[in-house]
């Protein structure tokens, strides 16, 4: 039976990692049910493949707690693995200033009912230093439970996955009870989410223009590498961690197609879109208070009681998000920091790498949230060039957050050749089928980033056009200066040992 639950809460707490509420609510807002088929076809040609070389890396790599480093380390080299590592942590640290400095919304939200965080005025204080004051404290409290070891971090992901799994409930059930009570609506809703104009502005209902589309039906599918950096904390790994990871891929794409036939059933798109104070920042709690006052009108409910009800939904929806923002940063806070640890011998940073009695890398996670503590402080002035600066820094790892997963795949059919990855170990047996999984998941992303460099050309802002093509460019360019020190220092204490060893010879 325990067993059973221990791999049950790992298919749940992979299946909530990588699906997002939020990103189902917004395909049906952007693209209504046109959503569907972008979402088959990112899943066919790129999650389900890559959930499946992901799957046997981690079943011959799940004792390692390098993660993505160890995968690569053999199959290309320690400075390919190293650079991309490097790549990978160095997004995912901007990343996180952003994710901090967004979490006081839905707390805000769940405690006054509404967002408060640009009005908050207390003590003749400054909403940004406010937000600032909060984001900090919130790193250091991620920090502080971190260090106290991983079964903090599986709580929180175990927590959020039981809350996520209570908001599908609650919209499955609102919009069934909306298809029951009026049930002469559903055909003309569906037509209408089927014939709805594409929100991305210069595409049509063609297929090929709604590209933009297919860059946010990927990234929906993203956070498999967070929590396959975890697998070596998982008891059996070897076993149970591929397996989760399969289920998991084929549960997240029922999730996203289940939930974007459901709300196009249920709701006229053209009402929801019709709403002015709904943008895709709110848009989710938006989406929740419609479907409540819906229910308030077919129900025929008080205004204290519809009132009522919309908060239930607004409010749940907010603790929802606040549970998922912290799994998240608790995950992604240790995740790729360890793999960036575990990519470099320990006496190249010895207190960095040093781990506490909980087996976590405490100084490490220490000045990491200093330096996310130090970026959210300057931000807070609300400097124009500062606030530029940093989004600049976020356009920069857009493309290099992206690269990783490619070159994930694209080592893949090397690991094979080397015969690293035996064949009977292998979950795949057919070495063609396993080229086949690599090629497809290379080419998609291949086709994201070149249209993600494209599309600000496009629109002539070539200051995000360059800054893309920069971002790589310099965060490689760094990890490589960082390889050569460590290599340098590296042949510097082995000098040192052998004049050691003939000295006392």
């Amino acid at each position: 039976m325990k067993k059973e639950n221990a791999s049950q809460n790992l298919i749940l707490i992979i299946t909530t990692t990588v699906y997002s509420f939020s990103s189902m609510i917004s395909a049906f807002f952007m693209l209504g049910s046109q959503s569907l088929i972008w979402f088959f076809i990112s899943a066919l040609f790129y999650f389900i493949p890559y959930a499946l070389i992901v799957a046997q890396y981690t079943k011959k790599y799940a004792h390692r707690s390098g993660a993505i480093y160890d995968w690569l380390k053999e199959s290309l080299s320690p400075k390919a693995a190293f650079t991309t590592v490097f790549l990978w942590y160095s997004s995912y640290f901007i990343w996180m200033i952003s994710l901090f400095m967004k979490l006081l919304i839905p707390i805000s939200i769940l405690i006054f009912g509404k967002d408060i965080t640009g009005t908050i005025d207390w003590l003749g204080i400054s909403p940004q230093i406010w937000l600032a004051v909060f984001s900090i404290f919130s790193v250091l409290f991620i920090t502080w439970m971190n260090k106290r070891g991983f079964q903090v971090i599986f709580r929180f992901l175990h927590i959020s996955g039981y809350a996520m799994v209570g908001l599908l409930l609650l919209s499955t059930i609102g919009n069934l009870l909306l298809i029951t009570k009026n049930p002469e609506q559903v055909i003309g809703n569906i037509n209408h989410s089927l014939s709805v104009t594409s929100f991305f502005q210069g595409s049509s209902n063609r297929l090929l223009s709604q590209l933009p589309f297919f860059i946010f039906s990927i990234t929906a599918f993203g956070g498999l590498d967070t929590i396959a950096s975890l697998a070596d904390k998982t008891k059996k790994s070897r076993k149970r961690f591929p397996r989760a990871v399969i289920i998991s891929s084929f549960v997240v794409l029922l999730l996203y197609v289940s939930g974007i036939i459901l709300w196009s059933c249920a709701n006229n798109i053209g009402t929801i879109r019709g709403t002015t104070s709904l943008h895709l920042g709110n848009l989710m709690y938006g989406v929740m208070e419609q479907l409540a006052l819906s229910l308030g009108t077919v129900f025929k409910l008080s205004a204290d009681h519809t009132h009522l009800l919309v908060q239930l939904f607004i409010r749940y929806t907010a603790l929802t998000m606040g549970l998922a923002y912290l799994s998240l940063l608790s995950s992604i806070s240790y995740g790729p920091l360890k793999s960036l640890i575990k990519s470099t011998p320990k006496f190249f940073w010895p207190r960095f790498s040093a781990l506490n009695e909980n087996d976590m890398p405490e100084n490490a996670l220490w000045i990491q949230a200093i330096l996310i503590s130090l970026f959210i402080g300057l931000l807070s002035f609300s400097n124009t060039f500062l606030s530029e600066l940093f989004n600049q820094l976020t356009y920069m790892t857009n493309v290099s957050r992206a690269i990783p997963y490619f070159i994930v795949a694209a080592s893949f059919p090397f690991s094979l050749k080397k015969k690293i990855i035996s064949k009977e170990t292998l979950l795949i047996k057919n070495s063609g089928l396993n080229y086949s999984l690599s090629i497809s998941v290379c080419i998609c992303i291949f086709v994201a980033i070149a249209f993600q460099i494209y599309e600000p050309l496009k629109l002539g802002n070539y200051v995000n056009f360059s800054t893309l093509l920069l971002g790589p460019v310099f965060f490689g360019l760094l990890s490589n200066f960082i390889y050569f020190r460590l290599e340098q220092k590296k042949r510097l204490t082995t000098l040192s040992q052998q004049n050691n060893d003939k000295h006392s010879l």
